[in-house]
Parts: C-alpha cells; sequence; structure tokens
C-alpha cells in the first residue's frame, strides 16, 4: 500500500513541489487568533476549470502562518451546502475547513500558552470536494492527474503545536454528506476528519474526535487509473510519502505550463 501511494501521489504532485517558492512568506499573529465560519441555510462553491487547481480555505490556515499563543478555529455548516471542485487539465482540488495545511507552527508567546483547538459541525447539509479529470491532461508537467485533499478539524503537512490539541467533527443529518473524490487517471483521494496527516508535532495534550450520527454519511473515493483512497478519522498518519502542500499564489501543477 504504501509503495502504491508513493507512487500515485509522487506522480500526482511532483509538478507542484517543483513550483514551490524559495522563501514562503509567513504569516504571523502573536496572541489570540480566533476563527469562526458559520453557513446557514446557504452556499459555498469554488470551482477552477481549464488548467484547474481549486483551493477553498475556511476557517482555516494554509502556508506559512505563525501563531503565538491561542488558535481557536471554527466552521459550522447549518442546512449549508460547500463545495469545491477542480475539473480537468491538472486537477487538484484543496479543502480546509477549521484546519491547518502547509507550515504552520502554534507556540506558546510570554503571557500565552500555546494551544489549538478546531472544531466542525456539519447539520443537514454537505461539505464536498472533487478532482475530476475527465479527459485530463497528458503532458509530462501535469501527470495526468486528478488529486483531492480534504481536511476538517485537521492538520497536514509540516504541523508544530506546543501545548494543547482539541480536534472535533460532528456529522449529523438525514442526507447529510462528507465527500472527497478524485476521478480518473493517476487520482489519488486523501480525507482527514479530526487528524494529522504528516509531519506533525504536539507537545502537550491531544484530543481527537469524530461523531457520525443519524444518516449522515461520511465517503473518500478513488475512481479510476491508479486510485489511491486514504481515509483518517481521529487519527494520526505520518504518511509515506509526506503530503505535496502546494502554498504559492502560483503554484499547481498548470504553473509550469
Amino acid at each position: 500500500m504504501k509503495s502504491l501511494a508513493f507512487f500515485a501521489l509522487s506522480a500526482i504532485a511532483t509538478a507542484a513541489m517543483a513550483t514551490q517558492p524559495v522563501s514562503t512568506p509567513t504569516l504571523k499573529i502573536s496572541g489570540t487568533s480566533v476563527q469562526v465560519a458559520s453557513v446557514n441555510g446557504g452556499n459555498v462553491s469554488n470551482t477552477a476549470k481549464d488548467y484547474a487547481y481549486a483551493n477553498q480555505n475556511i476557517a482555516s490556515n494554509k502556508g506559512g502562518v505563525e501563531i503565538k499563543g491561542t488558535s481557536s478555529q471554527t466552521a459550522v455548516l447549518t442546512q449549508a451546502n460547500v463545495t469545491n471542485d477542480a475539473r480537468s487539465a491538472g486537477d487538484v482540488a484543496v479543502q480546509n475547513l477549521a484546519s491547518n495545511v502547509g507550515d504552520v507552527t502554534v507556540d506558546k508567546s510570554y503571557w500565552l500558552t500555546g494551544s489549538s483547538t478546531q472544531t466542525v459541525y456539519i447539520t443537514n447539509g454537505s461539505m464536498t470536494n472533487e478532482a475530476d479529470s475527465g479527459s485530463g491532461c497528458y503532458g509530462s508537467n501535469c501527470r495526468d492527474a486528478a488529486l483531492a485533499y480534504q481536511n476538517a478539524a485537521s492538520n497536514m503537512g509540516d504541523i508544530s503545536i506546543s501545548g494543547t490539541s482539541v480536534q472535533s467533527v460532528g456529522v449529523s443529518g438525514y442526507g447529510t454528506k462528507v465527500s472527497n473524490e478524485a476521478d480518473g487517471k493517476s487520482t489519488a483521494a486523501i480525507q482527514n476528519l479530526s487528524s494529522n496527516y504528516g509531519k506533525v508535532a504536539i507537545t502537550g495534550y491531544s484530543n481527537q474526535s469524530t461523531s457520525i450520527l443519524n444518516g449522515a454519511q461520511v465517503a473518500n473515493l478513488a475512481r479510476g487509473t491508479h486510485a489511491v483512497a486514504i481515509q483518517n478519522i481521529a487519527s494520526n498518519d505520518s504518511c509515506d510519502p509526506p503530503p505535496a502542500v502546494c502554498v504559492g499564489p502560483a503554484c499547481g501543477p498548470f504553473a509550469m505550463r
């Protein structure tokens, strides 16, 4: 399984990794960071076509972020639909709710202990992320890619938390659905719910919980050619290889075209 995952992820992510900027700007917060996103009875959608690279962040930190103190991230979806789609060409769909992705540090300051609280509640709604290669692109730059990353109350990449880490996801209600799908060609679907994926260091107490209730559904699907599906629910996964996380403003497999 590890060798298969290595092949698929390496083939898909090589171009994205190659286009990383030499030095990534760091967003710095000294003190308390509170991020809250509430969607009630509405729709949030993010779609990329042509060369394709869809990145959706809700109450999340992505890239080079340093928080000296307390970080609180909350996303609440009630009778709401949140979608993120990358279709064809170089694909790559990255969807984050109340998550840290990339190179993120939550550390103590001289007056605050470092702590991270990540919470996602989805009730009678949906959260979907999809990379659909369709005809795909066949050049050496895009590697026939369809790569879907979905994170809810999770940490993915190179993450350091000094202190307490609490991660919780609640999915409830008949017809409520959380789905992540990579369809076609080299594929690869990675779904993390209240999980740590990659190089994650937590110094202190870690609490991870996920509840799926009242007919709700959670699905992670890799369809098509090489197809690798990795699903983590309230889990820690060091992953082999480490996840390729695009952080630059011009990143994505299509950046090399």
